[in-house]
């Protein structure tokens, strides 16, 4: 048989064998033929609530792209906050999570970086983020989040206060006292500023956020590397960057390769 014939056939039997493989990941990643997709609406960074109930945000549009990658349909599993959502792993809720990296045992790339900041409360003022670690400032996080897991290791003289996650708890806290400055992304800090008046960010970040995709624990090499290939390229194809600039978010950005 002439060579060119040879590669024809090779080529042939080698397609359903590809496309075998790749709906065999895809049915691993998405067993029931659709991507329930987890993450939580407290933090406005990764997603919003509206009154009628929808959602949206960059993780909603980041899970829209998995689905539509693997070739199912689009389903959120949606948290009303991080100890929700923390809650949810290992109860076979969802198929794909989405959120801040430290959360997860075996993470995607990561899609999204944001500079984490505090904000101080009306009457407190902090010269950077260095003097916030100090005996006597109450420093509050969202309960369980990646603040929480970060700064109750790193500050040495302020004291963590862990209050259940949401831009209105976070404003209360600050109001009545309970804290003196809190500990979030730069879209949460901003909405809280935006909410309570006399409030001001501080200067500097404490650390830089980072946020990942994950599946369940104890699935495959191929599957894992599947979500890592779409997730890089939701970034390399503009999806994620799209979606932070409708979103007018400052202060986060693409996470580098």
């Amino acid at each position: 048989m002439p060579s060119f014939l040879v590669a024809v056939v090779v080529a042939a039997l080698a397609l359903p064998a590809a496309a075998q493989a790749q709906h065999s990941v895809s049915g691993e990643i998405a067993p029931n033929g659709t991507l329930r997709v987890g993450f939580q609406t407290a933090s406005p960074i990764l997603a919003r609530r509206a009154p009628d109930g929808s959602v949206s945000g960059v993780v909603v549009d980041l899970g829209r792209f998995i689905a539509a990658r693997l070739d199912v349909a689009f389903e959120p599993v949606v948290y009303a906050n991080q100890e929700a959502y923390a809650q949810s792993f290992g109860k076979g809720e969802w198929d794909v999570v989405i959120g801040v990296r430290g959360s997860m045992t075996d993470p995607s790339p990561d899609f999204m970086v944001a500079d984490a900041m505090y904000i101080a409360a009306p009457g407190r003022t902090f010269a950077d983020a260095t003097r916030v670690d100090s005996s006597g400032v109450k420093v509050g996080v969202s309960r369980g989040g990646g603040s929480d897991r970060i700064l109750s290791q790193a500050l040495k003289s302020a004291q963590v206060v862990r209050v259940p996650g949401g831009v209105s708890n976070a404003v209360e806290a600050l109001r009545s006292g309970t804290v003196d400055a809190w500990a979030a992304n730069p879209v949460t800090l901003r909405e809280i500023e935006d909410a309570l008046p006399g409030s001001r960010v501080v200067p500097g970040a404490w650390t830089t956020g980072r946020y990942a995709a994950s599946l369940p624990e104890g699935r495959s090499v191929a599957a894992r590397s599947e979500l890592a290939d779409i997730v890089n390229e939701a970034k390399r194809t503009g999806v994620v960057q799209r979606s932070i600039d409708q979103a007018g978010f400052k202060g986060v950005h693409v996470a580098p390769d």
